[in-house]
């Protein structure tokens, strides 16, 4: 007779799909990735300041991603050290791990995109030295 499901919270099953490390990791980055962006879209200059965003906003995405690897890695592990068919709960850990971390990874990075990308046009209407020539 198999065993009836455990009912748990989203927060414990994220917690439980993502692990300590991208639990801090990944809302860590989101929110290095959204003060950045508005340092930059506010302080920056010239055309680097764009080239910058595009490598700051998309670090959550990228932290996710990693995650994704992580998780395919254990549960391929998984099947490769089994010396019978593994159990489909021992597998689905780490493919909630592949597809759990690029999730919040992108949802994450939405406050820095937006930030960017509405500061960025914002700034181009509003940017006091167009056309003009920078002083030596």
């Amino acid at each position: 007779m198999a065993s009836d499901p455990v009912p748990q919270s989203l927060l414990i099953w994220a917690y439980n799909a993502l692990g300590l490390m991208y639990m801090i990791l990944l809302p860590l980055a989101g929110l290095v990735s959204f003060v950045l962006a508005l340092m930059v879209v506010c302080r920056g200059k010239g055309a680097m300041s764009a080239a910058s965003l595009i490598l700051i906003v998309h670090t959550p995405l990228l932290i996710g991603m990693f995650g994704a690897l992580q998780g395919a890695i254990a549960f391929y592990t998984v099947i490769a050290n089994a010396t019978k068919t593994p159990k489909p709960s021992e597998i689905a850990g780490g493919i909630s791990t592949a597809l759990v971390a690029p999730q919040v990874g992108m949802l994450l990075m939405i406050p820095g995109y937006a930030t960017a990308a509405i500061g960025s046009f914002v700034r181009s209407f509003t940017d006091t030295n167009r056309g003009e020539l920078p002083n030596d």
